[in-house]
């Protein structure tokens, strides 16, 4: 009897302790939760990417993604405080208690603009580089429809100046920040991630998706820095690199289309009559004959008293040079050379990031069909940015590579070199676009017309005059450190 007794209080002894056993680990894991939320910047309301959080007291902790976010397991404490801090904000306790999501705007540093930078070989305080050194707001460039992120940036700096014209691809815009030197040369220095050149095209191809930061250096002590080549100034470009990703690779795909017009800006012209009336003005004013030098095309029907002239009518004659096959016109050439430009743009990103390595590369394609007629601007780009870093952190490996393909059509000159944008406005009215048989291209003939060409023609003529260009920049770089003991 006793023996069953002594096995029965085995049994319900190791029923209870496994009980109990079981409420601990029970107990344990309900001790444990997930808190998450997202850190932003309070001035914009932006994610900011690596924010350190910590729980107070430990090492434990994480940091945020490339949009602000966290995931972070803590023990399930009321009095679990979190610490959050990041560069150039204000470190921020916050008390948990329970909560599971916690969203938090951190404030800017304001104690950090008594910190002294180095400029050149001198040194100035933060706060005192506003007038020299422009950081460039990014949001607005990177949803510019022109492609070019050069001309995306008109308006965003003080002092600095964005000269451009209205090509599809803006071959021919270029940066004023200091204005010309003795020399004649306005280009700034472009360092993109530490490269150094002055070729404008490098930076007008970059894709405004891949460039982290962009700063402008107006102050004359860049030439301290990056010699004299600085003179005009300094754009330094910062361009992303993947960051840290949490080991995710991320896609992103963005595409816009965007239609371009220049109507807001046209001139105000004169019709056939209008012109022939102030033509008869210029001549009677000069005291001279308007039939002298515009009876070709048209019929002055005044008082022929040059003391005091009065016009009674005009009429345009109905052949342009008296030939049958040219009937005069009434063309507006400005509506004739120009039409709503449509820009496609389409980029494809990838990044990825871990503790020890990232890469970021970027596809992209831009295709403008130009608001002038017989013109486009096509552009392929590609990019890589990659590094990473081995034996304990003593080696670091990266490539910064960017290549753009481009095919553009652009605007043309005459037989006399006068650009065809300039026809649009200068090239008289009576004169037709085509023919009488529609087909072949009118032109001015006869006295009281330029020798200037029907631009139209001009730009149908030059559509094949095409210009492909391949453009590559970059760089591949290995750094060692070297580590010495101190001697003892």
């Amino acid at each position: 009897m006793k023996k069953q007794l002594h096995a029965s209080w085995q049994m319900t002894r190791n029923m209870l302790f496994g009980c109990i056993l079981g409420l601990v680990c029970l107990a344990g894991v309900a001790r444990s939760q997930n808190i998450s939320g997202r850190i932003t910047a309070a001035e914009n309301g932006e994610g900011l990417p690596g924010v350190s959080i910590l729980v107070k007291g430990t090492n434990q902790g994480t940091t945020t993604d490339n949009e602000g976010k966290y995931t972070l397991k803590l023990p399930n404490n009321n009095n679990t405080t979190l610490v959050v801090s990041f560069i150039g904000y204000l470190r921020q306790e916050i008390a948990v208690g329970g909560r599971s999501t916690i969203n938090l705007a951190l404030e800017v540093d304001t104690k950090a603009l008594e910190e002294v930078v180095v400029v050149g070989y001198t040194t100035q305080k933060k706060q005192d580089l506003t007038g020299s050194v422009a950081v460039v707001e990014l949001n607005p460039v990177k949803n510019n429809s022109s492609g070019n992120v050069m001309q995306a940036l008109q308006g965003r700096v003080p002092g600095m100046y964005i000269e451009k014209t209205g090509s599809p691809n803006g071959a021919n815009s270029r940066i004023l920040i200091r204005g010309a030197n003795t020399l004649g040369n306005n280009d700034p220095l472009y360092v993109i991630d530490g490269i150094p050149t002055t070729r404008p095209e490098v930076f007008q191809n970059m894709n405004p998706a891949t460039i982290e930061s962009i700063q402008v250096l107006k102050d004359a002590s860049a030439e301290s820095i990056y010699g004299a080549r600085a003179s005009n100034g300094v754009v330094i470009v910062t361009t992303k690199n993947g960051g840290y990703t949490g080991d995710k690779v991320y896609f992103q795909f963005n595409s816009s289309v965007a239609a371009q017009s220049e109507k807001s800006q046209r001139f105000k012209m004169l019709s056939s009559a209008d012109r022939g009336r102030a033509l008869w003005q210029a001549s009677v004013n000069d005291k001279q004959d308007p039939a002298g030098g515009y009876g070709d095309i048209y019929e002055f029907n005044w008082n022929k008293d040059f003391n005091n002239p009065v016009l009674n009518s005009v009429a345009v004659k109905p052949f342009v040079g008296g030939d049958p096959n040219t009937p005069v016109g009434a063309t507006d050439w400005q509506d004739v050379m120009y039409k709503t430009g449509i820009v496609t743009q389409n980029d494809l990103t990838a990044s990825f990031g871990s503790r020890k390595s990232s890469i970021e590369i970027n596809l992209g394609q831009l295709k403008n069909t130009g608001m002038l007629r017989f013109t486009n601007y096509d552009r392929l780009s590609g990019s890589i940015n990659a590094i990473t870093r081995a034996f304990n952190d003593r080696a670091k490996f990266g490539v910064n590579l960017r290549i753009a393909n481009s095919n553009e059509t652009l605007q043309s000159t005459d037989i006399g070199g006068a650009p065809t944008p300039g026809l649009a406005v200068t090239l008289a009215p009576t004169i037709p676009v085509y023919q009488k048989d529609g087909v072949t291209y009118a032109g001015a003939s006869g006295g009281g017309y330029s020798d200037r060409n029907n631009p139209l023609h001009m730009q149908d003529v030059a559509k094949w005059n095409n210009a492909n260009r391949l453009s590559t920049f970059g760089n591949i770089f290995l750094v060692i450190w070297r580590i010495e003991k101190m001697p003892k």
